[in-house]
């Protein structure tokens, strides 16, 4: 024991730094985790993008399926199908079995899913269009029967089929009032009608007033335009009529006058005047004819025209003042009126001689036959100059003291 003791103590062995390792055990438990975070994260992002790639393709599909639906509609309202579901599913099915082959797997069998919805729901929509379709279609047939009777002027027609639309077509509220103007359409059809077979009776119907008219405003104010339209025309075409009735030295017969006088061509004064004995023309007659003539405005030709035909004178006097008038249409009016009025300012004036003398007038009457030749030379210039020479040679004339 005592040689043990006096032996030497032997060298500590080899140490290892217990904390190190502990620095080691949180490094790799750090590490761990993020490995496992990474792992995570792959998986995520992995499924993010097939949700991704699955909306892709379903937003596709729904735009395949779309088309299809919308095609299949519009084919289908273009025919008259009787039943619209087998219609529907005869021109719907093929065109998705098409599409739905070009796909594989769960595209395909999602694809499918997605046919039927929205096969339903095109198809629904399709239906409701086709009986909007039909049920305008219904009235528009409905309408036509109702204003093929009003142009007829068929008040009974018109009225039974309106009665038909009522409920259906018509509300019950609105029913008298559109049988009013369905009224007021046909008596306007009726007057139509009878302006265009025989105006002067109707223009003679429609002055009397014991005839039945459109009791609707509008209809009324229309019909009225056409009336006096028919008697304007009617008018042209007589007063026509009537001019070379007189170059062929044919009258107007009494019940010609009558017709044109109720119909409202001539007023119940031209008429009575027509029938009186032809006497010739006085001088002062003359010169006033002959200064309406030149004086009247561009609208007045017509009227001017039956006047002068229906003038209880002379057939060649009035187919002379006829002449006149055809002769100066082409004057310009104002030209004519200038003209016509100095010669009789200077008539007033005492030029001629004493204002109402016989030989006065016909010296007046002799300067507005020679107007017209003198209008027509140089744009009525030299016109112009013949007034101004006629006006300053007072004293060539005996002047007498006017009133």
């Amino acid at each position: 024991m005592k040689e043990w003791g006096m032996l030497a103590y032997p060298r500590q062995g080899v140490h290892l730094p217990l904390n190190a390792l502990n620095d080691w055990s949180r490094t790799g438990h750090a590490l761990g985790q993020g490995v496992a975070a990474a792992g995570t994260g792959a998986v995520e992002l992995a499924e993010k993008l097939h949700k991704v790639a699955i909306a892709g393709s379903e937003a596709d599909v729904a735009g395949q399926l779309e088309t299809i639906a919308r095609e299949t509609t519009e084919e289908l309202l273009d025919k008259p199908v009787r039943d619209w579901d087998y219609s529907w599913q005869q021109a719907y099915t093929p065109r998705v079995q098409q599409m739905l082959s070009e796909l594989e797997g769960d595209a395909r069998e999602q694809a499918s899913r997605m046919s039927e919805v929205y096969g339903y729901r095109y198809s629904l929509m399709g239906r409701q269009r086709m009986e909007v379709d039909r049920l305008k279609q219904s009235r528009r047939q409905w309408q036509n029967q109702v204003d093929t009777a009003v142009q007829r002027g068929d008040a009974e027609g018109a009225q039974r089929w309106l009665e038909q639309g009522r409920a259906v077509f018509v509300p019950e509220a609105d029913m008298e009032q559109q049988k009013e103007q369905v009224q007021s359409r046909c008596l306007q059809s009726r007057w139509r009608q009878r302006l265009q077979q025989e105006p002067y009776a109707a223009l003679a119907a429609w002055n009397n007033g014991e005839e039945q008219k459109p009791q609707g405003e509008e209809e009324l104010r229309i019909l009225s335009g056409e009336v006096e339209q028919t008697r304007s025309g009617l008018r042209s075409a007589w007063a026509l009529q009537l001019a070379e009735g007189v170059a062929q030295g044919v009258e107007p017969d009494a019940s010609e006058l009558q017709q044109a006088e109720e119909a409202g061509l001539i007023s119940p004064e031209l008429n009575a005047s027509a029938r009186q004995p032809r006497q010739e023309l006085s001088a002062s007659s003359a010169c006033n004819w002959l200064r309406r003539i030149d004086e009247r405005g561009e609208k007045d030709d017509e009227q001017l025209m039956v006047e002068i035909a229906l003038a209880p004178i002379p057939m060649t006097e009035r187919r002379t003042l006829l002449q006149r008038l055809q002769g100066t249409a082409a004057v310009p009016p104002q030209q004519r009126m200038n003209v016509s009025r100095r010669l009789w300012n200077m008539y007033h004036e005492g030029r001629f001689g004493s204002p109402g003398d016989e030989e006065a007038l016909r010296c007046l009457g002799r300067l507005q036959e020679e107007a017209p030749a003198r209008l027509a030379v140089d744009n009525g210039k030299q016109c112009e100059q013949w007034l101004d020479d006629l006006q300053n040679a007072s004293d060539e004339w005996v002047c007498f003291e006017t009133e």
